[in-house]
């Protein structure tokens, strides 16, 4: 790979873990999150890093800091949509702003970064953008209720990007990550089976990004696992997953 590659939501987790390989591997690297400081440190380390600080979830920044990052590293060649939040919820205690702002952040930002993108790759017929899914978009689990949905329409945004774009040889994938050790995770107060870290997720992303696989699957076993639980009858995996889980 070589070129020109965009991260989101690289302040922490697999975004800087994602940033800090690439720059590694002496690609020139944009990074966009809202935490400044982080950026500034990451920059420090890595000059080819160029950072820009902008909330995701507001269009016009977006399209503002992907504008700047262009002006200063060029046509962006891969961009990695990252950028995300999750907050596990009980849904007997329904709160609709919670919802809201996981889809805001999850699922309008990508939008509002592919409005930025997608025009100059096609038309320039090149480029590549891998969406930052979850295995927990595959079915309903406990406590996912706001951050679930806003995967699984992440997954079936993909999949209609394929179509759209593929004839401009954009390239598309999803990453479907299962438990990786980030901020987010550290909140669960539930064994997390197969948990990977953050630079061990990064180099299999880059990996799997040099293939054509559509499904970017990280780590490999465990979301074998979680289609093969999803291929369940609906209600013997929900059966399944309250009883092992305590739901």
């Amino acid at each position: 790979m070589r070129g020109h590659c965009l991260i989101t939501g690289a302040s922490s987790g697999i975004g800087e873990a994602l940033a800090r390989y690439a720059a590694d591997k002496n690609l020139r690297v944009s990074v966009i999150a809202r935490r400044s400081d982080r950026l500034a440190h990451l920059h420090e380390r890595y000059p080819n890093i160029h950072p820009e600080t902008a909330d995701i979830s507001q269009k016009k920044l977006v399209a503002d800091a992907i504008d700047r990052a262009v002006s200063v590293q060029g046509p962006v060649d891969y961009a990695v949509l990252n950028a995300g939040i999750y907050q596990p919820v009980d849904s007997s205690s329904f709160d609709s702003t919670v919802f809201d702002t996981h889809m805001k952040v999850n699922y309008s930002g990508v939008l509002y970064c592919l409005e930025a993108l997608i025009p100059s790759m096609v038309e320039r017929k090149s480029g590549h953008i891998a969406l930052m899914g979850s295995t927990a978009g595959y079915r309903g689990l406990p406590r996912s209720a706001a951050y679930g949905p806003t995967k699984a329409a992440l997954q079936n945004l993909a999949e209609c990007l394929y179509f759209d774009l593929h004839h401009h040889n954009i390239k598309i994938q999803i990453i479907n990550p299962g438990f990786v050790k980030t901020e987010a995770t550290a909140i669960n107060d539930f064994h997390m089976p197969d948990i990977v870290t953050a630079e061990i997720a990064a180099a299999e992303i880059f990996s799997q990004m040099q293939t054509g696989r559509f499904e970017i699957a990280v780590p490999r076993g465990f979301v074998l696992k979680m289609k093969l639980l999803g291929l369940l009858p609906i209600l013997t995996y929900l059966k399944l997953v309250a009883r092992k889980t305590g739901y």
